[in-house]
């Protein structure tokens, strides 16, 4: 048993836990920057307009559904790259272009594209991670923020390249940080990095946040989805990091994307390829036959439990049935026969990070089907095989009402001098 719970108190302690997806590099060069997450509308407007006009700034944490930002909005404001929650979708001030078409000329003139955003994320990312810059400090800061919700590793799904490589290498967090990047990265890194890498990070489609998952279907406002690579693309990405000893995670969140990552795993099988380590990242909406296809390959989904509240929060998006079918952990436990912590596993992808969200919306989902039990959903936070243990003694509590049907972090416990 990797708990403890105290009955009377329903008060669960748990040690710190390992995060098998979030982005660690870009998450720690964005720590201290300025954050509209949890701001009304009217206070992320003032945070927008306060901030220096003298040179490029990026704030984090813009949620495109609450607060509407058009031209004549951006038009009054600072030089900002203001940066979707869901790290799908910015905006670009006009006073920012300039600044910007020093760094990247292909993203000044290419901002309000969403699908060039969604087929050029990966490169967003170390766009993002540039501008907000990482170092040891910025590292130790967030690191330290993960064990005070509490997460001791992570896997970082996209690494900025050899510069984020030596912060971390460098740190006393080289055994608690993983990671996987992308084939533009890859490529840049010497032999020796890329074997220390888990793998190479691949993207299929978008998000639900932007609108751009690959569903099968339109959205409710009629948009398609973007599919970021075809079948054949993806494919040969497959075959070449299979071919070079390499892991592979495929981000796919909706079913036509989950569909073309098994084919790609499929052919990379009947070309008598064996991948270290074959993930499908999300897999939200993942379908009863994928699943079996999947678990009979030996794939591991690595999903977030977390985004079960996608269920409640996008319903001004998701056309029916997909409010329902989105993160199916009962059907792919009960019936598919995936183990947590084995084929299985979870993460947070930062939004937010650590077990409490997760837990909230695991033991008291909107959906039926999308429950895990206590042990199911700490068993897939587990440390992963080759992965630094987290930190012997941290740890964190929890308490737990199930009949206000919340879950919540309490503030370690003061002894009096």
């Amino acid at each position: 048993m990797v708990y403890t719970c105290r009955d009377m108190s329903h008060r669960i302690d748990l040690p710190l836990l390992h995060d098998h997806h979030t982005h660690t590099s870009l998450y720690a060069a964005l720590e201290g920057l300025p954050d509209l997450r949890g701001l009304a509308a009217g206070e992320a407007r003032a945070l927008l307009a306060a901030q220096p006009r003298d040179r490029l700034g990026l704030v984090k944490g813009w949620r495109n559904d609450r607060l509407a930002l058009g031209a004549a909005d951006l038009a009054e404001l600072p030089p900002l790259v203001i940066v979707n929650a869901s790290l799908h979708g910015h905006a670009l001030t006009p006073a920012a272009l300039p600044f910007v078409a020093e760094l990247w000329p292909e993203f000044a003139e290419r901002w309000a594209d969403p699908a060039w955003a969604e087929r050029n994320l990966p490169r967003l990312f170390v766009f993002y991670g540039r501008v907000a810059g990482l170092g040891p400090e910025k590292l130790a800061a967030h690191m330290g923020a993960l064990e005070a919700v509490g997460l001791g590793s992570t896997e970082d799904l996209i690494t900025a390249g050899s510069e984020a490589l030596a912060v971390i290498a460098a740190s006393p967090y080289r055994d608690r940080v993983s990671s996987w990047a992308t084939p533009e990265v890859y490529e840049t890194l010497s032999a020796s990095e890329r074997a220390a890498l888990r793998g190479v990070k691949l993207f299929v489609d978008g998000s639900l946040g932007a609108k751009s998952a690959a569903l099968g279907r339109p959205f409710l406002g009629g948009e398609p989805g973007v599919l970021v690579r075809d079948g054949n693309r993806l494919g040969g990405d497959v075959l070449r990091a299979a071919s070079d000893g390499a892991g592979v995670a495929v981000h796919a969140i909706g079913e036509l994307a989950v569909e073309l990552a098994i084919r790609a795993f499929e052919t990379a099988r009947r070309e008598g390829l064996s991948i270290p380590l074959a993930r499908i990242e999300h897999a939200q909406f993942i379908t009863r036959d994928q699943a079996f296809r999947a678990r009979d390959l030996g794939v591991v989904l690595s999903m977030q439990p977390n985004f079960n509240a996608d269920s409640v929060d996008y319903v001004d998006r998701l056309p029916a049935p997909l409010p329902e079918r989105n993160d199916p952990f009962r059907m792919l436990i009960d019936e598919a026969g995936f183990v947590p912590g084995r084929d299985l596993v979870f993460g947070s992808d930062g939004m937010p990070h650590g077990p409490e969200n997760a837990l909230q919306w695991s033991l008291f989902p909107a959906v039926p089907g999308q429950r895990l039990s206590l042990d199911e959903l700490i068993a897939g936070y587990g440390p992963a095989r080759g992965i630094g243990s987290p930190l012997a003694g941290g740890g964190i509590t929890l308490s737990i009402d199930d009949d206000a049907r919340t879950v919540r972090l309490l503030a370690p416990e003061r002894t009096e001098s």
